[in-house]
């Protein structure tokens, strides 16, 4: 009977928390690149968010760094205009390529998009986003210490039950930040579902000591000559595709809210004119 009661109590406790997320989508953009001497990665970023605009069910876009290839005023000033024109909401954080640190050094980033990291929730689900950017030249990324206190400030201060999905540039790994494991160690404490971020110019899933790292390609055309950014969908877990302005999704990825120890599935998927490898992770064990 015991047995009975506590099984009813696990399964109640996890109905509670999938009915407490409203389903929604959202998009993301990284390494967009804009500069003043080529407007090659302005008119692929046009074309992106042109696509976004018309989509019917896109709550917000998330922007996770590169918005510029020089850091200069001029470009992050054309960005935000750019990205001005999306019809709904964005939220940005910066990358390594959005400072100059070769002396005169100079970072606009703050002074044209107001801040460098944001926090707030949608549906049920909680976004923290903050910088990872290089300190010299040559260097890795490094988390700045007041912004992973400014994190663990803002991820204690939610309900317990709270989702919570984290945006930053670089991957949180040795080679790429310096300071990772002071970051992920904030995280590790709360409901992080996934830290998402850019800078490989790729879909590619990491693991950030138990936390799954979502990296996603460049707004940029690929080698295929086809730009595009990633579609998340927000349910009973998390489904990640790509999508290339005028065709449809490619589902490459399902990240199960509930649960946390990782084995990918890659299997073979047809779309219009080739094949492609669509990749499914499945998380065993319970959080």
């Amino acid at each position: 009977m015991m047995k009975r009661i506590l099984i009813f109590i696990v399964f109640y406790q996890l109905v509670i928390q999938i009915f407490a997320i409203n389903p929604f989508r959202f998009a993301l953009i990284t390494d967009l690149h804009i500069q003043m001497g080529n407007n090659a990665p302005e008119k692929d970023l046009e074309t992106v968010i042109q696509d976004i605009n018309q989509q019917q069910n896109i709550d917000l876009v998330l922007v996770s760094g590169d918005v510029t290839e020089f850091g200069d005023k001029p470009s992050l000033e054309k960005a935000k205009a750019l990205l001005g024109t999306l019809k709904m909401p964005f939220y940005i954080t910066p990358g390594n390529h959005d400072q100059k640190l070769i002396p005169p050094s100079y970072d606009y980033f703050n002074d044209v998009f107001g801040d460098n990291k944001f926090s707030f929730s949608h549906k049920g689900i909680h976004f923290v986003g903050f910088a990872t950017r290089p300190s010299q030249v040559g260097g890795n990324g490094v988390i700045a210490h007041e912004d992973i206190n400014w994190i663990e400030k803002e991820l204690s201060e939610l309900p317990d039950s709270v989702r919570i999905i984290a945006v930053t540039h670089y991957p949180l790994q040795t080679g790429d930040v310096d300071n990772w494991p002071d970051m992920v160690d904030v995280l590790k404490k709360y409901k992080v579902m996934t830290v998402l971020g850019g800078h490989y110019h790729r879909n590619v899933l990491f693991a950030y000591d138990g936390i799954p790292g979502i990296i996603n390609r460049s707004t940029q055309k690929n080698n295929e000559h086809l730009c595009g950014y990633s579609v998340y969908t927000v349910s009973d877990s998390l489904h990640v595709a790509e999508k290339q302005p005028g065709n449809a999704e490619i589902l490459w990825m399902s990240l199960p809210f509930f649960v946390k120890e990782e084995t990918a599935v890659t299997e073979p998927v047809k779309t219009d004119n080739k094949a492609v490898r669509k990749k499914r992770c499945i998380f065993r064990k319970s959080r």
